[in-house]
């Protein structure tokens, strides 16, 4: 029998990244095991955090810390004022510190924070990029270190700050709340994270403490099947795992049925963590109970449909692996004129920022030539939602963190406090509902972006999409995938061109068949919806 705490979580450890585990962005052992709360706010947002910490409980065995948006220009009082509402040693961060359990640990004035192994650094604010980005990029810090032992909470604050680490936080499995709008002096903060989609809570300061702390204490009594596979004799066998396991398989064929998604070919502990996860933010320890609850509350399929789908990204995510698919932008260009097309897919495109980010790319060297040929990027994506937004090209000011002045200038329109993705980059993506492993794949690519997905699926269904983009790429065509992703040695297909930016090249193979569906299209099931 499996109980959630990271301690037995961790033992199907594999080897590590740079960022996190390769074998899944969901709870793995290279997570850091200390609990953290990050608490983002600005304008308004002190009181909120006196009221916080005068509820929290002195010895709850997390850590703490408070991320404001502070002026370089004048000392901060906040860990004075925040240590009269607690017991807990508050400490203004000066130097690198280890985080300590039962311990607050505040931003100075003109820094960024960010976690390394347990340790608070810091780092200098920018003074030329406008608006400030110091909760996002904590939030990404504290997402990327300690995944599903991180809750990120929104307080009051007159910006969107918090907005784009909220999706991250929420990508690696941990806790996101926000505080409820009409009790913020300044709401900005707090809507632009609820209109994420990404916020498990919405609610008073003063009822944040409790739920936090039940929270982690509903994981440590979480009962779930073992993230292993049991042999075909111990599955069958009538015990109480064996029970939990018929309920999850339960649980996921009602959630198929309700939304025409089937997991089957997702890895299983990827799925019994996200079904863990949805079991602690509605306080349920036991499987049969949340499937009870999954029946009687018609939104929580669409809130475990988004936790397994992780629909997050951000603009030119990793830099330098973005600098090395820049680099070789002019080779898909090679031998093509004005009459000519250069054509991409980006498979599982999220919320649009990285298909816009190669659009990005492709229209600035296109620039570049006297005949530029005309330019295809196919983006889909199995989230209705996120294609809906993707579309739609509308981001908050904290892209800033991003995306370049220049190509904010250049590719962006800036409208009441958002920026959006102009004509010409937008007219170049097409947008669309797709599954990658049922639906007929595109063809003639020249790259095919697929980044943190193939992560999430079983081996069975990681050799299809290497068929699948085998024959969606010309010979030549480039594969661009996830730093935590790879083409396996044997598969000859692919060549590598630069391995520590997972780059390669379509070799000829013989004729590529084209891949049958694997089972009804998504666009099957929106048809029966509508009936």
């Amino acid at each position: 029998m499996l109980t959630a705490s990271p301690d037995e979580m961790s033992s199907e450890a594999g080897a590590e990244s740079p960022a996190l585990d390769p074998e899944d962005m969901v709870p793995a052992a290279s997570f850091h095991k200390q609990r953290v709360v990050g608490l983002g706010g600005s304008a308004g947002s002190i009181g909120a955090l006196r009221t916080f910490f005068e509820r929290m409980p002195e010895k709850s065995g997390l850590a703490f810390v408070v991320i404001l948006h502070l002026s370089r220009e004048h000392e901060s009082t906040l860990a004075e004022v925040l240590q009269v509402a607690t017991s807990m040693p508050v400490v203004q961060v000066t130097a690198p510190i280890r985080m300590e359990p039962d311990s607050v640990y505040v931003i100075p004035p003109g820094k960024h924070l960010s976690i390394l192994e347990g340790s608070l650094l810091l780092s200098d604010a920018s003074r030329d990029r406008g608006k400030p980005v110091a909760v996002d990029l904590f939030f990404r810090s504290l997402a990327d270190t300690c995944g599903p032992h991180a809750a990120a909470v929104v307080l009051s604050g007159a910006d969107g700050d918090g907005a784009v680490g909220i999706k991250r936080i929420k990508e690696r499995g941990g806790l996101t709340i926000a505080q409820e709008p009409g009790e913020a002096e300044h709401e900005g903060m707090p809507r632009a994270a609820i209109a994420t989609g990404m916020i498990d809570w919405v609610l008073p300061v003063r009822e944040m403490p409790d739920r936090i702390v039940n929270y982690w204490r509903t994981e440590r009594v979480l009962r779930l099947p073992s993230l292993q596979e049991r042999p075909p004799k111990l599955a069958a066998a009538e015990d109480e795992e064996a029970g939990h396991e018929r309920v999850v398989r339960d649980i996921l064929a009602f959630l198929q049925e309700r939304t025409g998604r089937d997991f089957a070919y997702y890895k299983r502990a990827t799925i019994l963590r996200r079904i863990g996860r949805r079991m602690q933010v509605n306080d349920l320890t036991e499987p049969r109970a949340y499937l009870a609850f999954l029946r009687q509350h018609p939104g929580e399929a669409g809130a475990l449909l988004q936790d397994l789908l992780i629909s997050v990204t951000n603009f030119f995510r990793d830099k330098e692996a973005f600098a090395t698919l820049q680099a070789a932008i002019p080779r898909l260009f090679a031998d093509k004129g004005a009459g000519d097309e250069v054509r991409v897919w980006v498979a599982g495109c999220a919320t649009g920022e990285e298909a816009y980010s190669v659009a990005i790319l492709l229209r600035e060297h296109a620039a570049t030539l006297d005949n530029p040929p005309s330019l295809q990027v196919f983006a889909t994506d199995i989230d209705e939602a996120a294609i809906q937004s993707a579309r739609a090209g509308d981001y908050p000011e904290t892209i800033v963190a991003d995306v370049s002045e220049e190509r904010l200038r250049r590719f962006f329109a800036k409208a009441h406090g958002r920026f959006r993705i102009r004509r010409e980059i937008r007219e170049t993506v097409l947008f669309a509902l797709h599954d990658l492993l049922r639906d007929s794949p595109f063809s003639r690519c020249d790259l095919v972006s697929c980044r943190n997905l193939l992560i999430y699926l079983n081996g069975e269904a990681q050799e299809r999409a290497m068929d699948i983009f085998y024959f969606a790429l010309r010979e030549g065509g480039r594969l661009f995938l996830g730093s935590s992703e790879a083409v396996a040695e044997q598969n000859k297909a692919f060549v590598v061109e630069d391995k520590n930016h997972r780059l390669y090249r379509r070799e000829a193979r013989g004729r590529p068949r084209v891949p049958l569906p694997a089972g009804p299209s998504l666009l099957e099931f929106d048809l029966r919806e509508r009936v």
